[in-house]
């Protein structure tokens, strides 16, 4: 059982790579703990800053960051946020400001203990799906983080049916 979130970033990370490796057979994968970075400044740190020419607007310290590199002009941004506890709005709330502040291919918010009731009901019961989006055709993953496998649980998935494409 993790202590804290710090504990849960090296399983994520090597998670949400082999996933992305998956996905992106022929690309380039970066996935790294940026937690206690500014999302601009890990970018330029690692070279990645010209794929994203709004790259110093991304004041954002979300836990676990990636990038795809599709072709020498093409990438693309991933976020996994880790929680302890069970997610919340809050917690939801943040990564959807940082979602529409950077533009990721994936969003992701995840914990051991999945979401709490509030969150359940406003996704499950009053089926508020339209919250999840931070653009047109990009939404957050909601989803319960599986310690034992270290991997996500797929039928805990917020939207209901859906696939991290």
């Amino acid at each position: 059982m993790y202590k804290n979130e710090k504990e849960m970033y090296p399983d994520v990370c090597l998670w949400f790579k082999k996933m992305l490796q998956s996905k992106f057979k022929n690309a380039r994968i970066c996935v790294e703990d940026t937690s206690k970075k500014v999302l601009a400044k890990w970018l330029l740190e690692k070279g990645f800053h010209g794929y994203f020419p709004n790259y110093q607007t991304y004041e954002v310290e979300v836990d676990v960051a990636g990038v795809i590199v599709k072709t020498d002009k093409e990438a693309h941004l991933g976020f996994v946020e880790c929680k302890l506890d069970k997610i919340n709005l809050r917690d939801f709330s943040q990564l959807l400001g940082y979602s529409k502040v950077a533009l990721p291919l994936y969003s992701i918010i995840l914990s051991p203990k999945g979401v709490s009731h509030s969150l359940n009901l406003l996704f499950n019961v009053a089926r508020r799906n339209d919250i999840l989006y931070y653009t047109q055709d990009k939404h957050i993953f909601i989803t319960r983080w599986d310690e034992r496998k270290k991997e996500i649980d797929l039928s805990t998935i917020i939207p209901k049916g859906a696939r991290i494409p």
